[in-house]
């Protein structure tokens, strides 16, 4: 069992390969690293929570599309967050080595890769060996991109409306987001939604221009690679 500031993670073991320094390819922007490397205890703890809750649900629905189970996708998980949290101290951000994405990717996948070879390795004992599928990574890469692909920028888009959310329950407007929610998210009528919420249908409509703007605004300051 090893002690992360976001929690206990089992780990069977930790490889070198797991260290996000190792890998050439290795970029992000400062922020993500930068909170986790904060002096102090609190702002640290609460960084790393926040990467766990922002990164962890991605790799887990990225992992699980590939084929594995539940409890092997969190072993996936608890491997790659292990990796960026034995990196963190001695990070250094160089954002002409490439993107985030990628590299997030990179990790994840070799993860799987490490989970596949330790099963096959412990099948070895009672299946014949001509009788074992050994993969061609080559084989699905163009398809494994754009499953990534599509499930990063459905997390993306997942947070930004989070962000928005939470914009508009601290000015205490929960109404406006909610009518934008029924409408735009649900295809429930406006009718509907304004009886619901007591507004206008004209408050409806507003609502949905208003927070298409600001979540416009929010995917613009969050940009392509960037959550």
């Amino acid at each position: 069992m090893i002690k992360h500031p976001f929690g206990v993670f089992r780990v069977s073991h930790a490889p070198a390969e797991s260290d996000p320094s190792n890998y050439p390819d290795m970029a992000t922007r400062p922020s993500v690293f930068v909170r986790l490397k904060a002096t102090d205890a609190e702002p640290r703890e609460l960084a790393w929570q926040q990467f766990y809750e922002r990164y962890a649900p991605l790799i887990t629905g990225y992992a699980r599309r590939r084929g594995v189970t539940p409890e092997q996708a969190e072993e996936i998980v608890q491997d790659v967050m292990l990796g960026f949290f034995a990196a963190s101290p001695k990070f250094v951000y160089d954002p002409s080595r490439g993107h985030f994405r990628s590299y997030l990717r990179t990790c994840v996948s070799r993860a799987l890769r490490r989970l596949r070879e330790a099963d096959r390795a412990h099948r070895t004992g009672s299946v014949p060996l001509d009788e074992i599928d050994v993969p061609d990574p080559r084989a699905d890469e163009a398809a494994d991109q754009l499953l990534w692909d599509e499930l990063w920028e459905r997390q993306r888009l997942h947070r930004i409306l989070d962000e928005v959310r939470e914009h508009y329950r601290r000015k205490g407007r929960v109404e406006t987001f909610l009518a934008f929610e029924r409408n735009v998210l649900f295809g429930e009528p406006p009718d509907q939604i304004a009886h619901d919420l007591g507004i206008s249908v004209a408050s409806v409509h507003m609502a949905k221009m208003r927070v298409t703007r600001r979540l416009a605004e929010e995917k613009e300051k969050f940009g392509a690679e960037d959550w």
